[in-house]
């Protein structure tokens, strides 16, 4: 069935139709995250915004451990085995569902041990319902990528969302407290969850399946995927942690204000990805290299025309940034906010490179450089952050993202020998070194108006340096089916 509709359909319009779907979609949930988190910051200050970073980056860490690698496994199974659909997904859902509640509430009684107010002790129990909700979220989006069909994830999390603004003005008029804020997020949680249940009902039964010969093969073949996502999270995360023990609350409100940003992009190229992975596993398992080269090829050069101007542009302006969306009172956060999203693109490309691996069914052999980048990262940690506070911690961010990215792609060109092509990179750059000069000599502008003026620049610049294809981009939009397939960047 897979095979029979990526010959059908032509897959980089299809996968592109649906990335727009994602982004638009994105861009609307980032918009009302960012009115949210605007008014969070600004009410809840530096030190009542660093007990609320507290809470959600201890229960990441649960979260982390109780993932085990499910979604990604998810979708290879339901690509490999597309007729089993509904008992694979039953019983990985009924896996998550278990794991989800006996590793989340362990948080609420480890955290006992740690030096954090009865407050912030408290938030971490109430929140941990939420990340429940979140994990099961997470298998039903695989079966919606699946099927190339996020709009409705989409419409769910934007619906959330608004749930979860509207919640947050009330409790601010109200003049809530911390725990109240945090009851937002539950809310949402389970708002977004109920949507996705009920869409997903319409094309598959769902009932708990308790195969445990299965979930033995399932963990067989995740937790090596598990085992590198729990390293990740050690040096993604530990930063926040150690500085959440080490300085005042003040600093975590600091560094996770900027840090909040770096997380809503960071999803980014798991959305773009979701779709590509399961065309990636299928074209490498039946030996289409030329195809699986061009969709890699893509996807970099997809990444690197995002990631760019991000890096470029926050160097201008990323204080006003911070200081319009979380207040004034977070200005410090202007200069980390410029590091952390040289993180972030690294990012982009180090899951775009981690991706490539788990399409190959290689993922064992990235553990070692996930454990090596945790060590070398905590070690670093606990050196800068007492000297530097939240600058160390960015900078160590930066040190880990490049490391594994760089091992990581090393590896894929390693096993496979496939490598990446420059050509539409060197175009990107200097589009972004003109657009930056454009707003450097524009920065005294309202920071919107000039956001928008610099990505019009930079897609002027695109067009004009042939970095992206017109054509491809009117066959996106395109209603009727075509027949040739286009490239997503210019060749």
């Amino acid at each position: 069935m897979a095979a029979s509709l990526f010959t059908k359909m032509n897959q980089g319009v299809k996968i592109a139709r649906n990335t727009v779907i994602q982004f638009v979609g994105k861009a609307l949930s980032i918009i009302l995250g960012v009115i949210t988190l605007s008014l969070t910051t600004r009410y809840l200050g530096q030190i009542g915004y660093g007990y609320y970073t507290t809470v959600l980056v201890f229960l990441q860490f649960f979260a982390i451990l109780m993932d085990f690698g499910l979604y990604l496994t998810l979708m290879r199974e339901v690509n490999l085995e597309p007729e089993k659909e509904n008992w694979i997904f039953n019983n990985v859902f009924t896996l998550r569902i278990i794991s989800a509640i006996i590793i989340l509430c362990l948080a609420p009684i480890v955290v006992i041990f740690f030096p954090y107010p009865a407050i912030v002790k408290w938030g971490i129990a109430l929140t941990a319902l939420a990340f429940i909700f979140s994990s099961l979220v997470q298998i039903f989006t695989a079966l919606f990528q699946k099927r190339l069909a996020m709009a409705k994830v989409m419409l769910a999390e934007i619906f959330g969302r608004c749930i979860h603004l509207l919640f947050i003005i009330l409790i601010i008029w109200l003049n809530g407290n911390l725990l109240t804020i945090l009851t937002g997020n539950v809310l949402n949680a389970i708002i977004y969850f109920l949507a996705l249940f009920i869409y997903a009902r319409s094309f598959i039964k769902i009932n708990l399946q308790f195969d445990f010969n299965y979930w033995k093969k399932i963990i067989q073949k995740t937790w090596p995927i598990a085992v590198g996502i729990i390293f990740n999270l050690i040096y993604f995360k530990t930063d926040t942690l150690i500085l959440s023990v080490l300085k005042p609350a003040g600093d975590v409100g600091i560094y996770g204000a900027p840090y909040k940003f770096l997380e809503i992009l960071a999803a980014l190229p798991h959305l773009f990805l979701g779709l590509v992975l399961p065309i990636l596993t299928i074209t490498w398992a039946q030996k289409n290299l030329l195809e699986f080269r061009k969709i890699y090829q893509a996807s970099f050069d997809f990444f690197a025309l995002v990631g760019a101007p991000l890096i470029f542009g926050t160097l201008i302006i990323g204080t006003p940034v911070i200081t319009l969306f979380a207040g004034p009172e977070f200005a410090a956060s202007g200069p980390v906010l410029k590091i952390l999203m040289v993180a972030t693109v690294l990012i982009f490309f180090g899951t775009l490179f981690n991706y490539f691996i788990i399409a190959i069914d290689q993922q064992k052999k990235i553990l070692k450089y996930f454990i090596i980048t945790s060590i070398l990262s905590v070690i670093g940690y606990l050196i800068f952050i007492p000297l530097y506070s939240y600058y160390g911690a960015a900078w160590l961010t930066v040190f880990s993202e490049a490391f594994i990215a760089l091992m990581s792609f090393w590896l894929g060109w390693r096993l496979t020998k496939i490598s990446l092509s420059l050509k539409i990179f060197l175009k990107i750059i200097p589009a972004s070194l003109i657009m930056t000069l454009i707003i450097y000599l524009l920065k005294f502008l309202p920071v919107l108006p000039l956001i928008f003026i610099g990505i019009v620049v930079y897609g002027l610049l695109l067009i004009l340096f042939k970095a992206i294809s017109i054509d491809f981009i009117k066959n996106i939009f395109a209603k009727a089916t075509v027949n040739e397939e286009p490239t997503l960047l210019n060749e």
